[in-house]
């Protein structure tokens, strides 16, 4: 597998995954409507990987036709002479071929060869196309009454202040010079070309340079930043969500090519949910955090796939990253961390290592989730998270059989904007599905349709006065979580993204117990409502009762009599819909008709009839037998994975399945067309998981 290359910035919108579009838009806007004449300086400021270069490029896209723009990277060059020889250089062409009105002449060619002599210690000679400037030595320049410093700069002044558009410098990677070179860039954009149109924007981590320049000034350095930069803007920080879709996104085509070419994946979804509630908000915070922890799994994990679980190696690995003091302790030390089942016989082994690995975690506070969910010492640690070592079943890392395979290499990092959420949330809280499920799905598109829910519970769910508000969100809320469910609006979910119909499920049940009179509420919405379908009042139906006899705050309080009219309620809206099936017209069933006939059995009627015709439909030809089961194909929606199945369940209850095998047995598969041979692929998958 080859490495990628996850640390070269973006240069246009189509690969903006922190969504910088909207600032670097008001920031390009900021510098085109910027009309003085002086030099202004302003920085964007941001962390290494924060994507201070990446938002750069953006705002470059949307200023670059209405000025001029010059590179400039210090960082590439090795000494200060050479850093004013490019800077000259560049100015010098971008003056002779840049779109002006006013083009260079020999005069400021001369002042800024003038210029460039005064401030270098040696001769410099500039080469560009049609271009050959000479520069004599300092010394030379500035005898026999020659003009002052600050005379050539009022010329070069004089000649700049003239041009029909800006000029902006842009320099990048300051905080990767030397002490000295930093304050050299600084008096460079301040003292010595502090020209008329000239916008300086200067890149860097901002406790970096302070540092450096605090080391040369013998003064504070942030204070000293002041006296320069003229106006700072800090990277925006993306969602935490947003950097979680990234890793997921990343972490998903790592995992899909492995599985390409042929290798098993041992996955633990209970803990990957701990890891996402737990860790990654804590420790992957920028681009850069998720590059380097995506590089060692796409090094090391890819080697030793099946050999070590992926939720183990992406938490060992993440310690690899962020404390390797840490790391080199796990590696070296086993037994402080779990306990050998095999070889720890007496209790005062165990006690032993039980309080080794408490002192370790009191002196990495920091990690203590991280070392809980790898070593859980106890039964169940405070997480609630449970865990046991089933060996060769998930090769987890406190396992003494698979530690050693977790360290082969080593051994010998949008936001929903409030405005945004109120324009879905007045849909949400009105009689408008269509228009909500359309706001749901373009949301869903950027895997940020867990966000509304989130913050509608957080700032409204117990603000809202109007009655009708709220049975209006319980009905959206239930009907588009069921259509999440069915993955109706694409595929863009992956195994290491949460459904988000358990979070609109969740919200469902808050916004029923905001609800005043919920028994009258609900067995109206049983009786009258026409809008959700059948099936989906079944389903609600169930997590209704399973929540009334929850003992947690989620409880819903109803009574008795309420569960049993809805019982009632729906079995008789089933009998009539059993009535209407008939045999002739289940070609046209849905997957959802399927699922509907399946519920018959749950409320007590008899599907024996329904078994035998279907029987002797589907198993008259191929032709039949194919055509249903392409109506039982579903596509999975899960932390699990995403796709294609087939729902055996219904042929199981329906007393079909053993049939089904036996007909698939002796089907001639090579006799097969393409789409058939493809619904027995379909069939012969097993859950992942």
């Amino acid at each position: 597998m080859v490495m990628q290359h996850l640390d070269i910035p973006i240069t246009n919108y189509d690969n903006d995954k922190l969504n910088f579009k909207p600032f670097a838009k008001k920031v390009a806007n900021g510098i085109l409507n910027y009309k003085q004449n002086e030099t202004l300086i302003f920085s964007i400021e941001g962390q290494w990987g924060s994507g201070k270069t990446s938002l750069m490029n953006l705002i470059e896209n949307q200023i670059k036709k209405e000025v001029e723009i010059l590179h400039f990277n210090p960082w590439l060059l090795t000494d200060i002479s050479q850093v004013i020889k490019l800077f000259f250089d560049e100015l010098i062409k971008v003056l002779s071929y840049g779109a002006f009105e006013v083009k260079l002449n020999e005069d400021i060619k001369k002042d800024l060869k003038t210029l460039a002599n005064i401030i270098l210690p040696e001769s410099l000679t500039i080469k560009a196309p049609f271009i050959n400037i000479g520069y004599k030595p300092k010394g030379v320049l500035l005898s026999n009454g020659e003009e002052s410093l600050e005379k050539i700069k009022s010329k070069i002044n004089g000649y700049l202040k003239e041009l029909d558009k800006k000029i902006v410098i842009i320099i990048d990677d300051i905080d990767r010079l030397t002490d000295k070179e930093t304050e050299f860039i600084f008096r460079l954009t301040k003292g010595i070309a502090d020209f008329d149109n000239l916008i300086y924007i200067l890149l860097y981590d901002k406790k970096i340079v302070a540092k450096s320049l605090q080391t040369f000034k013998q003064e504070d350095g942030e204070k000293y930043l002041e006296k320069i930069v003229q106006y700072s803007l800090s990277v925006p920080k993306p969602h935490s969500l947003t950097i979680q879709n990234l890793l997921f996104e990343k972490l998903d085509i790592l995992i899909n090519e492995l599985e390409e070419n042929g290798n098993q994946i041992f996955f633990d979804k209970d803990k990957w949910f701990y890891v996402v509630s737990k860790v990654i908000n804590k420790f992957i915070l920028t681009i850069r955090d998720i590059n380097k922890i995506i590089n060692i799994m796409s090094f090391e994990y890819s080697i030793i796939v099946e050999d070590v679980n992926l939720t183990d190696f992406f938490l060992i690995s993440l310690i690899k990253v962020k404390n390797i003091e840490l790391y080199e302790l796990i590696k070296d030390n086993p037994n402080k961390f779990f306990i050998y089942l095999e070889s720890m016989i007496l209790d005062e082994d165990k006690k032993t290592t039980k309080e080794e690995f408490e002192r370790i975690i009191a002196e990495n506070v920091k990690y203590k989730e991280i070392l809980t969910l790898l070593f859980p010492t106890l039964d169940e640690n405070e997480f609630g998270y449970l865990q046991e070592n089933k060996g060769h079943e998930h090769k987890y890392l406190a396992d003494a059989y698979y530690f050693e395979n977790y360290f082969s290499f080593s051994m010998s990092d949008d936001k929903l904007t409030h405005k945004e959420f109120k324009e879905i949330e007045k849909c949400f809280l009105n009689d408008n599905f269509e228009e909500f499920k359309k706001q749901i799905v373009e949301l869903g598109e950027h895997k940020q349709s867990i966000l509304f829910s989130t913050m509608f519970n957080q700032a409204s769910l117990t603000k809202i006065n109007d009655q009708e508000k709220y049975k209006n969100a319980f009905i959206n809320t239930i009907t588009v979580s069921y259509q999440l469910e069915e993955e109706k609006y694409g595929k863009q979910m992956s195994r290491t993204f949460f459904n988000p119909r358990y979070s609109f499920i969740r919200l469902s049940h808050d916004i029923l117990k905001q609800i005043t009179d919920i028994d009258n509420y609900l067995l109206s919405f049983y009786t009258e409502n026409t809008t959700v379908p059948l099936l989906v009042k079944c389903i609600l139906f169930s997590e209704i009762k399973e929540k009334r006899e929850d003992n947690s705050h989620q409880k819903l309080n109803i009574e008795n009599e309420t569960q049993d009219n809805i019982f009632t309620n729906l079995k008789n809206s089933l009998e009539k819909s059993l009535e209407n099936i008939k045999l002739e017209n289940i070609l046209d069933y849905s997957y959802d008709d399927f699922k509907l006939i399946l519920l018959h059995k749950e409320f007590g009627f008899s599907l024996t009839e329904l078994s035998k015709e279907l029987k002797s439909f589907m198993f008259a030809n191929d032709e039949n037998f194919f055509k249903i089961i392409e109506k039982i194909k579903y596509w999975k929606m899960s932390t699990g994975g995403n796709e294609y199945l087939i729902n055996k369940n219904i042929l199981e209850e329906l007393g079909c399945l053993e049939e089904t095998i036996t007909y698939i047995d002796k089907t001639d598969k090579d006799e097969l067309s393409k789409e058939k041979q493809e619904l027995l692929n379909i069939w012969n998958k097993k859950s992942k998981w």
